[in-house]
């Protein structure tokens, strides 16, 4: 038993020296001395003669706990239940470190690849353990070759003169454990010739080696072996967020650039990769405003952004998210808006930009993995419309400057008005001149705004409904005339991309008085169920608009129609906003001019040009009420009467029809599933979005396949319908043993997709589609 524990030491140094001259750093020792602790019980488990089912039980826990050791993920995770998971994390470590070291440039960091390092620490255990249980077994051979191999593997991974080093140090392990076990019960004195004879046979192969006649490439050139699909070819997205207006064309296919795990509830959020602050009277570009480079660490706190908010520095405001990169070109750390902490994972040097963002020297790599925090608040319109105009000290000037150096006065400032009008008279800067126009209708449709919020939600609401300014999103936009600002032209022609949304929105806010500027990153991408996290294209790309509220930071606002949803009550696009919120009461004829809504104006005044609401609140007030009053008071009970009598039945009528409509419209959408039949219930989902496209106005063949269909929605309106797509044609043509929980996801996605549909249709396009009777024919 003591050779084999000799023997057993011997291994697990020589195997820790050798692997370990792979990575850059020092060797943990913690962690070292964790995994050969753990591979030392099966070494005893053997040496005390126990049964071969004990050694192997044993084996396999110190495999599981020496794994979880490697991937810092614990063994008591290997249990059922969601949120728990132990042979994922591992298996999946396991595989990218393979993967990872076709593409990683020897020595390696262990901060840029962790699964690497797992593997290494995986390494040092399994070949200790193998020539402790060998050598306790009294093989001395079959130790001594399994020690050569743990010590000469990684040899030959390395360039240089290290192939020669290892070789002779795995040749002199190999050697001592022969001779240890031929001594059987010798003084270890009696061995001296011997060593000496191997030390001086290891020397004349290591100097042999050496020489020109003898030394040779290496034998097997493992790294041209493919033992794996690589990973799909980074690609850049920056042309996004280059601002040259030129137009959009996405590939057919689509490369998955990253993935994102958030804890907590599912929630939307755009991914943001940098922003842009400055215009130049054509484009939007970053400030490059970035601080002097930083080695890199390990954790980088940027909670100290004097213009993020005090709530936003309380951890238990902190979103959490877990980001793996799979196919993206760029250097921006990217995550939810107003990051306040990184855990990089790299070991490259960093900047610091505006509002806790972090470019890196080197550009993000395939599989790198990374965390953040991020202060991505829940607000309501009334706390925005409370926020006021205090701005603080350190928020940059520019930030009120609509082109370089000319700087307005701020939302509500007294005669704002006439130094605007001053300033256009008396301006000889054509870059201003061509931009009098946006500034007029920028002004026109926030004169009513009480507040910079409000401001902020006419002009979203204006750009993305199509009966409020009557904008279009196209990709392919028309050709920009001569000589005329980008932006400029977008507000005649009407039609662009979030490029052009983003753009106008932010600089005429700015024209306003309120601090606004331009984002651009990601939209959230396509939730996955099974994975429970969200998976980004570089279809993703996206463009929006960041508006600073005291006490509340950046907030993002979306004006580009189709395009995305943010996960805020604040925002126009949330299906729980509500245009009567008291952050905005006071502006009913221009939010109702921008969302469209003529008829708003027309529920909320009366002839005399005051309000309803307001009349109803001083009848309460002076007791005149229909339950209040003078009770002598007489009333008028002439033909008005009546006319009030025909009105309420017509009312009813109306209002019976529409109810009847509906009634029947749900009674046909439960026929459509009442089947236990899966392959039924898989058509009831396909007629079920068709008629709901009938009944946008949408037309869809029955010729259409599930993939065209899926293709038609993504044209009309910019959703994306894969999740649909793919679960439901799994339900219709899969095996019939997997239709069953294929259905049930099928119908979770269409569910999913209406939800989604109706969030991008807004309110006048789905009060149309309900009372259409389209999809009862469908």
């Amino acid at each position: 038993m003591a050779r084999a524990l000799i023997a057993f030491g011997l291994a697990a140094v020589l195997t820790t020296v050798s692997w370990f001259g792979l990575e850059q750093r020092d060797v943990p020792l913690g962690a070292v001395l964790a995994v050969i602790a753990i591979a030392l019980l099966p070494t005893l488990a053997v040496g005390l003669g126990r049964r071969r089912a004990v050694v192997a039980g044993v084996l396999v826990l110190a495999t599981v706990f020496a794994a979880g050791v490697a991937w810092g993920v614990s063994p008591l995770e290997a249990r059922p239940g969601s949120g728990h998971d132990f042979f994922g994390p591992v298996l999946g470590g396991a595989r990218d470190g393979l993967q990872d070291f076709y593409d990683a440039t020897l020595p390696f960091d262990r901060v840029d690849y962790p699964t690497m390092h797992g593997l290494v620490l995986l390494a040092v255990f399994g070949f200790s353990a193998l020539v402790g249980m060998l050598a306790a077994a009294r093989r001395p051979v079959a130790a001594g070759l399994a020690l050569l191999v743990g010590v000469g593997w990684p040899a030959t991974l390395l360039p240089g003169d290290s192939p020669l080093f290892a070789g002779a140090l795995a040749l002199a392990g190999m050697l001592f454990i022969l001779f240890l076990f031929r001594a059987r019960g010798r003084n270890l004195c009696g061995l001296a010739p011997a060593l000496v004879a191997g030390g001086l046979l290891v020397l004349a192969a290591v100097g042999a080696s050496s020489t020109e006649a003898v030394a040779k490439g290496a034998f097997l050139r493992w790294q041209q072996w493919d033992l794996y699909d690589r990973p799909d070819k980074a690609v850049s997205v920056s042309y996004v967020w280059t601002s040259n207006y030129g137009g959009l064309r996405f590939p057919k296919k689509k490369t998955v650039v990253m993935r994102v795990q958030v804890d907590g509830p599912r929630r939307p959020l755009y991914w943001r990769a940098t922003v842009l602050e400055d215009y130049n009277g054509g484009n939007w570009n970053e400030t490059g405003d970035l601080s002097e480079p930083n080695a890199s660490r390990e954790q980088i706190e940027v909670a100290d952004d004097p213009l993020l908010p005090g709530v936003g520095r309380r951890k238990g405001n902190w979103v959490k998210q877990e980001i793996s990169i799979q196919a993206l070109r760029d250097n921006h750390l990217i995550a939810s808006a107003q990051p306040v902490r990184w855990r990089p994972g790299t070991s490259s040097d960093y900047q610091r930009g505006p509002s806790g963002s972090v470019v890196l020297e080197q550009t993000l790599r395939q599989g790198q993995k990374y965390t953040a925090w991020s202060y991505a608040p829940k607000v309501r319109p009334t706390q925005l419309g409370d926020a006021g105009t205090a701005y603080p000290d350190e928020l940059d000037p520019r930030y009120f400057e609509p082109l370089s150096g000319i700087q307005v006065p701020e939302f509500g400032v007294d005669g704002r008005d006439q130094f605007m009008n001053a300033l256009f008279a008396t301006t000889n800067d054509s870059f201003l001149q061509a931009h009098r126009g946006l500034y007029q209708t920028a002004a026109s449709l926030t004169r009513e705004s009480p507040t910079p919020y409000a401001a902020a939600a006419v002009l979203e609401a204006w750009f993305r409904n199509e009966d409020g300014g009557g904008f279009t999103y196209d990709e392919t936009p028309p050709q920009l005339p001569f000589g005329e600002p980008p932006l400029v032209a977008f507000l005649k022609d009407k039609r662009g991309y979030c490029q052009h949304y983003a753009g106008a929105m932010a600089l005429m806010l700015r024209f306003v008085g309120v601090p606004a500027r331009v984002a651009a990153g990601f939209t959230s991408g396509r939730w996955d169920s099974d994975r429970h996290e969200w998976t980004v294209t570089h279809h993703n790309p996206h463009m929006w608009v960041e508006v600073y509220f005291p006490g509340r930071g950046w907030l993002a606002f979306d004006p580009t129609p189709g395009r995305g949803n943010l996960d805020a009550e604040y925002s126009t696009t949330a299906a729980a906003f509500n245009p009567g919120d008291g952050a905005i009461a006071g502006l009913p004829g221009a939010f109702a001019a921008a969302l469209g809504l003529q008829y708003y104006e027309n529920l909320t005044s009366d002839d005399s040009g005051g309000t309803i609401r307001n009349r109803r609140n001083e009848a309460r007030a002076t007791g005149q009420g229909s339950r209040g009053g003078d009770p002598n008071a007489t009333t008028d009970e002439s033909g008005d009467g009546d006319a009030a009598a025909l009105l309420r039945l017509v009312g009813l009528l109306v209002g019976g029809g529409f109810l009847l409509l509906v009634a029947a419209k749900m009674a046909r959408r439960q026929l459509r599933f009442a089947s236990k039949d899966p392959r039924r219930i898989a058509s009831g989902c396909r007629s079920d979005l068709v008629g709901y496209l009938a009944d946008q106005g949408v037309e869809a063949p029955s010729s259409l396949t599930l993939s065209e269909l899926g293709e038609l929605v993504e044209s009309e309106f910019a959703v994306d319908s894969d999740p649909y797509v793919h679960s439901l044609s799994e339900a219709r043509f899969g095996p019939p043993a997997e239709s069953g929980p294929a259905i049930r996801r099928a119908r979770r996605e269409l569910r999913l997709l209406r939800r989604e549909l109706g969030r991008q249709l807004g309110f006048g396009r789905r009060l149309r589609g309900s009372l259409s009777a389209r999809s009862l024919t469908s």
